[in-house]
């Protein structure tokens, strides 16, 4: 039974990437690579060697996702707004519930949603840039390592990954529409990522102290020409609402806590000191002896963030991949900043690019080795991927045209 509910799942990953190759044309073959080199790494991570993490973290969430297979539905759906880090364990928790314990569906749920991280980057590529540029970006992320990674293990980075980029179709539809579907997107994704991880949230916060900041602003200028924008009234309101949710500590989320507890410098010191252990820990002058050492430590540990390990750092073979996770990501930063001048002139990518700069100091904040930074940086990736995009080098597989041709044969027998 194991053995047909995996091949009954990996089926309709094929059946539904299809039905997305066959609608939309353009992206079919790079949907298929995507497929095709997610379900080799599922493959070998079962039964030639584990992927990075696969004894880590991914087995320990889908252990507890079997841990709480084992209550009733209802049990499992009132624990799913505990503020912890087992949100994703009970999802899985509900499916294991009903079709009983299986690694490899769980994997392909995973991989499922690594493929919708290809195709919703090329639709956001194609809006900014163009087509060509958005082919690019979709085959860049199908055949970035860390993302091919995290699509197959079952953990929560591509789920993050998925409803960030949820929410940055409505910040994209935002700046051209600024209408309630594209808030209502943003709200959205922000919040779902953030039931994954807490510190997620902090996008959504972005994003409406811009908008606040702006409404002041606009509001100012026509109350000097004696005039009243109501839908920027409106907006200035309900972004004081959200916001003042967080800063009043009427919510909180996981890992990240009250704004009370993620403000005071006392707690963010035992955390920083805490994590910094191990062969892949930061080095000691990283620690902090004082919290006020954290104003200038913070850009380099964004630094260490995004750019660890380095060279210096590696200590075993294993590290080896960190260090090409690593340089892949400087050559992403050293493109985002010679393509700045393109971004500054888009509002939505400026948005973007704001949002991305907190998020590194906040989860810079948090990570105190390289081994975890892996980890988290990989959900911000297809964000850096976009923002490169125009001068992402073109790869060429093969005549696109002649393989679909050969394909649509092959599919009608």
């Amino acid at each position: 039974m194991t053995i047909i509910l995996s091949l009954i799942t990996i089926s309709l990953l094929f059946l539904i990437t299809l039905i997305f190759a066959l609608k939309f044309r353009d992206i079919a073959i790079i949907l298929f690579v995507a497929l095709t080199i997610r379900i080799l790494f599922l493959l070998i991570n079962n039964y030639v060697f584990n992927l990075p993490d696969a004894e880590m973290d991914a087995r320990d969430m889908e252990e507890f996702a079997f841990l709480w297979s084992q209550n009733s539905f209802l049990e499992i759906v009132r624990a799913l707004n505990n503020k912890d880090a087992q949100f994703y364990s009970r999802i899985l928790g509900i499916i294991y519930l009903f079709l009983g314990r299986n690694a490899i569906m769980a994997q392909s749920i995973s991989i499922l949603f690594g493929v919708a991280c290809v195709f919703i980057g090329w639709l956001l590529a194609k809006k900014i840039w163009d087509n060509n540029t958005a082919k690019k970006v979709a085959l860049f992320i199908a055949l970035f390592p860390s993302l091919i990674s995290y699509s197959v293990l079952t953990m929560r980075e591509v789920y993050i990954s998925f409803f960030l980029l949820i929410a940055m179709l409505g910040i994209v539809n935002w700046s051209s529409k600024q209408d309630l579907k594209s808030i209502i997107l943003i709200i959205f994704g922000f919040y779902v990522a953030s039931k994954f991880h807490g510190a997620s949230i902090f996008g959504l916060f972005v994003f409406f102290g811009v908008i606040f900041f702006n409404s002041i602003l606009t509001t100012l200028k026509l109350l000097k020409k004696k005039l009243i924008d109501f839908k920027i009234i409106i907006f200035l309101i309900f972004s004081f609402i959200i916001l003042s949710l967080y800063l009043f500590d009427i919510i909180k989320f996981s890992y990240v806590g009250s704004f009370e507890y993620a403000s005071n410098l006392s707690n963010l010191k035992v955390e920083i000191n805490t994590r910094l252990k191990g062969n892949a820990a930061y080095p000691d002058w990283l620690k902090l002896n004082s919290p006020y050492e954290l104003l200038y430590e913070i850009p380099i540990r964004v630094f260490y963030f995004l750019l660890s390990p380095f060279i210096w750092d590696v200590k075993s073979p294993a590290h080896l991949i960190g260090l090409l996770d690593s340089l892949l990501y400087f050559i992403l930063i050293f493109l985002i900043i010679k393509n700045i001048k393109s971004i500054w002139k888009k509002p939505a990518l400026k948005l973007i690019l704001l949002i991305l700069i907190i998020y590194f100091i906040i989860f810079s904040v948090g990570v105190s080795n390289f081994g975890s930074g892996i980890r988290h940086r990989s959900k911000f990736v297809i964000e850096l991927i976009l923002l490169a995009g125009p001068l992402l080098p073109k790869f060429i597989i093969f005549d696109k045209k002649k393989f679909f041709e050969k394909f649509l044969k092959f599919i009608r027998f």
